[in-house]
């Protein structure tokens, strides 16, 4: 049995031209994987579970119109003078994580890999000029489930490294949104991995 924690930063693909996504999106994976040894090789397969969550920061709320497609909107589309600290989605999933792996004498270590992860959790927070009423009276909101984050995502993994400190990477060939309701952006998380035992 191995323990994996992941700090990593997303990177957004195709997001509108029109909204301002930040460049740090931190996210962190949490995994508990159970190795099986292939023979007597340096290689095994390993099987597991745990929790991944995520971050997109930007300029943008979600809104989602009356066929039910959500949509990018700038905040100061809504009041120009408005001025914000904070402005993010973060979404969770519980992922089940398959890694093919090698494992060398000397402590070199590679996987490939795939997850697949069911959604567990999404909300938006903002904090900032009200908004609402277009003053710079100062709110902090959170709203639960942003309209159509897609439930249940799928992607490519791989790491690399040398004993318990590795760099890794995700690739996921979902959407941050459900297919056509609404943009087409999807992550790329890579950061760092350790694994301690």
């Amino acid at each position: 049995m191995s323990a994996v924690f992941d700090v990593f930063n997303d990177f957004y693909l195709d997001v509108p031209d029109s909204i301002d996504n930040k460049f740090f999106n931190l996210g962190v994976n949490f995994d508990m994987l159970y190795d099986f040894q292939i023979a007597e090789s340096n290689f095994s397969f390993a099987i597991g579970a745990g929790i991944g969550s995520h971050n997109f920061y930007s300029n943008a709320f979600v809104v989602e119109d009356s066929l039910n497609v959500s949509a990018l909107y700038p905040i100061k589309s809504l009041h120009p003078g408005t001025s914000y600290k904070k402005n993010k989605i973060s979404y969770t999933y519980f992922d089940v994580p398959l890694e093919f792996r090698l494992r060398t004498k000397k402590n070199f270590r590679a996987a490939v890999g795939f997850k697949v992860g069911f959604l567990i959790d999404n909300h938006s927070k903002y904090r900032g000029d009200d908004y609402i009423f277009g003053t710079t009276d100062k709110i902090h909101v959170k709203f639960k489930d942003v309209p159509n984050i897609e439930k249940l995502r799928y992607g490519v993994t791989a790491t690399v490294g040398w004993k318990f400190i590795n760099l890794m990477g995700f690739y996921s060939l979902t959407d941050l949104f459900t297919k056509d309701k609404g943009p087409e952006t999807y992550p790329i998380s890579i950061g760092i991995s350790l694994m301690p035992f």
